[in-house]
């Protein structure tokens, strides 16, 4: 038997806005003077796309995690490159 799991739309009311805000913000300041705040956004936004298959109430916490673990294996990598 296949289960289809059907993508959920990116966040559209005002409060799941809020929320991925507060995401972007608290990866902000995180990284801040690493990796700019838009660059942040397009890459939680990007989780939210990934995660679309999972349940409403775990993407919030699963996208901060997966964002945050991208962003460091990016800062890593560029890391390396330069060193």
């Amino acid at each position: 038997m296949t289960t289809h799991l059907e993508p959920q739309s990116p966040p559209n009311s005002p409060s799941d806005r809020d929320r991925y805000s507060a995401t972007v913000n608290r990866l902000a300041a995180e990284f801040k003077g690493l990796i700019s705040a838009e660059c942040i956004n397009i890459v939680v936004m990007g989780c939210l796309d990934d995660l679309s298959w999972t349940t409403p109430q775990a993407r919030p916490e699963l996208s901060e995690r997966l964002a945050r673990q991208r962003i460091i294996s990016y800062l890593d990598r560029k890391a390396d490159n330069f060193n």
